[in-house]
C-alpha cells in the first residue's frame, strides 16, 4: 500500500476534459478519463480488478507499450512484482511524449508522467523492492543458520593419519613392477 498522500498526490486534482486537446477519434472527455483512470490504477498499486479492457487498450497505446498479444499478459508483464512495475514507471518517464495533442495523447503522457515525477513513485516503488529483498534475505539467513548451526561440529583440528595409527593389514605392502609386463 502506498503513503496515503503520494495516493492523493497521484489522484487529485482530477484532471478535467478542457486540460486536454481533442483528436479526430477522441474527445477530450476520453483523455480525461485515461489520465485518470492509470493514475488511480497506479494510486491503488495497481491492482488486477481495475484493469479493465478499456484502461489496457488505451495504455497498450501508450508511453511506447505494445500489446503484448492480450490483456493478461500486458499486466503480468508489468504488474505482478515491485521489479515489473519498476520497468513500467521509468519506460513511462523516459517515453519522450511524440506528437501533437491535436493527433495524439501526448497531452495525457506529459500530465501522467509529471505527477509520477512529482510523487516520487518510481523511488517509492525501487524501495519497495529493496526491502521486500532485504527480507527475504533476512528469512533465507534464518532458515540457514537453523539448519547448519544445529549441526554438532567435528573437531576443527582433526589427528594427521600415518601408517603407525592404522591396523597393519591396512598398510598397503610396496610393490615395484614393470612398465613393460602386461601380466600384472
Amino acid at each position: 500500500m502506498l503513503p496515503t498522500a503520494i495516493i492523493r498526490s497521484l489522484r487529485t486534482p482530477q484532471l478535467t476534459a478542457p486540460d486536454f486537446t481533442p483528436t479526430k477519434f477522441h474527445t477530450t472527455d476520453d483523455k480525461a478519463w485515461f489520465a485518470n483512470a492509470l493514475l488511480k490504477f497506479l494510486a491503488d498499486d495497481c491492482p488486477q480488478s481495475a484493469f479493465t479492457d478499456r484502461l489496457y487498450v488505451r495504455l497498450s497505446n501508450s508511453f511506447g507499450n505494445i500489446a503484448h498479444h492480450d490483456r493478461t499478459r500486458f499486466y503480468d508483464n508489468f504488474f505482478v512484482t515491485s521489479e515489473r512495475k519498476i520497468g513500467f514507471l521509468e519506460q513511462t518517464l523516459r517515453w519522450p511524449c511524440y506528437g501533437a495533442a491535436e493527433f495524439t495523447f501526448c497531452d495525457v503522457e506529459i500530465l501522467v508522467q509529471s505527477r509520477i515525477a512529482a510523487t516520487n513513485l518510481l523511488a517509492i516503488e525501487q524501495s519497495r523492492r529493496d526491502a521486500e529483498i532485504a527480507r527475504r534475505e533476512r528469512e533465507l539467513l534464518a532458515r540457514l543458520k537453523a539448519k547448519y548451526e544445529s549441526i554438532p561440529r567435528a573437531d576443527p583440528t582433526p589427528s594427521p593419519i600415518t601408517t603407525s595409527t592404522l591396523a597393519p593389514s591396512a598398510v598397503p605392502t610396496p610393490r615395484q613392477g614393470s612398465l613393460f609386463d602386461l601380466s600384472q
